[in-house]
């Protein structure tokens, strides 16, 4: 299923990439034409932009400097509204990732003597204050050593964490074993976000990263309760 998917996207067309994997800014336009998608360069070697669509509603990719400090060099920041419920709370994390939040979470209350979870955390931050992780009897055991999933409801994670999706976070990322890099992936408000490290204009980064982000989008819209209101696709910039 996942290779349909693949084919489906049009992400094995891409210009030969540098066998570091780097691609320059006229590589990474081609590819993006060959996609239909967007492309514009902003004069640095890490920053640009990509926009598209997936089942219908727009989708923005930025480049770019970190806004999180747990993510070193370049950040992949995706986005989409979609028409889903907003009640849909979910998030898959790599494993590496969840532990060093937690800990800062359980620091940040203890230090400070609270007993609630400061909103100017980031959204991750919180959600793993105040979610479970949870499991089901068909979760690999190689998936559950890479990624946690965390949420609000058992239902509504089992029907968007399905072997599809799965099996796209499984694939490599920068030649190293799947969960070792940074990486968040959130159902949160009717939206798609997927936030992840990279190395500037990393081809093989950008393939998993849109892989990734379109899979999880098309079985979300496909398996997750719509909106009440669904008024049609509309812009979303990436925060």
């Amino acid at each position: 299923m996942f290779e349909q998917l693949r084919k489906a996207f049009g992400l094995n067309n891409h210009p030969k990439a540098s066998s570091q994997g780097v691609a320059t800014p006229g590589q990474l336009a081609l590819w993006a034409g060959a996609q239909r998608w967007d492309f514009a360069f902003e004069g640095e070697p890490d920053r640009f932009v990509l926009q598209g669509q997936v089942v219908e509603h727009p989708w923005r990719l930025e480049s770019g400097a970190p806004t999180r400090d747990y993510i070193q060099g370049t950040e992949l920041r995706v986005r989409a509204e979609l028409a889903l419920s907003p009640d849909a709370h979910v998030m898959v994390i790599n494993r590496a990732l969840k532990e060093e939040l937690e800990g800062r979470v359980y620091g940040a209350i203890t230090d400070s003597l609270q007993t609630t979870v400061n909103q100017s955390l980031p959204q991750e931050m919180r959600w793993l204050s105040i979610y479970e992780e949870l499991r089901w009897p068909q979760m690999p055991a190689s998936f559950l050593r890479a990624f946690a999933v965390v949420g609000e409801d058992l239902d509504t994670a089992r029907h968007w964490v399905n072997a599809a999706l799965v099996s796209q976070l499984m694939r490599d990322q920068q030649q190293l074993p799947p969960g070792q890099v940074p990486l968040v992936l959130m159902v949160s408000d009717a939206s798609m976000a997927l936030r992840m490290q990279s190395t500037a204009r990393y081809l093989p980064d950008l393939e998993y990263a849109m892989a990734l982000f379109l899979t999880a989008s098309v079985v979300a819209t496909h398996h997750l309760p719509p909106t009440a209101d669904d008024h049609g696709p509309s812009t979303l910039p990436v925060t």
